[in-house]
């Protein structure tokens, strides 16, 4: 339904446990200090302390993609983007599938094969440097260990 929280899921595969990396930890722990005197389960919340509405979401991504003078993309294909850097940088392609809830490599393959580097490294770190990186300010992205 349109505007509520999603009470279940469309497979039971689609209910997974991902990897929380440090910088997306920080960037949530800071998000939940600044709606804590809501006191609410959820870590983004409305000026009333309650869910964001989907509409309210979108409305407000579109101002910000506006602002920000890029193309404008739904929220969605930032998934795409994700994956691309995260192959760009080096992430086995097992990682990023699994994180992305895919339940093998065949759709990255397909979508992303032409982002996917030949490093041996088995965790997102490549991807948590690039973004720490960019987080800080930093221009410099290293990907190597």
């Amino acid at each position: 339904m349109k505007n509520r929280e999603k009470e279940d899921l469309k497979t039971t595969d689609s209910r997974r446990a991902i990897e929380i990396r440090p910088s997306m930890q920080k960037a949530l722990d800071d998000q939940r200090r600044l709606s804590a005197s809501f006191n609410s389960p959820y870590v983004f919340v409305n000026t009333q302390g309650r869910p964001i509405l989907q509409d309210k979401l979108r409305e407000l991504w579109a101002r910000a993609m506006k602002k920000s003078g890029l193309k404008y993309r739904r929220m969605y294909e930032c998934r795409h983007t994700f994956a691309s850097w995260a192959l760009g940088v080096g992430e086995l392609p097992e990682w990023v599938a699994q994180t992305l809830g895919h339940v093998d490599t065949s759709m990255i393959y397909k979508t992303y094969g032409r982002y996917i580097r030949n490093l041996i490294r088995a965790d997102g770190r490549a991807f948590e440097n690039l973004y720490a990186k960019r987080a800080a300010g930093s221009e410099e992205i290293v990907t190597k260990k």
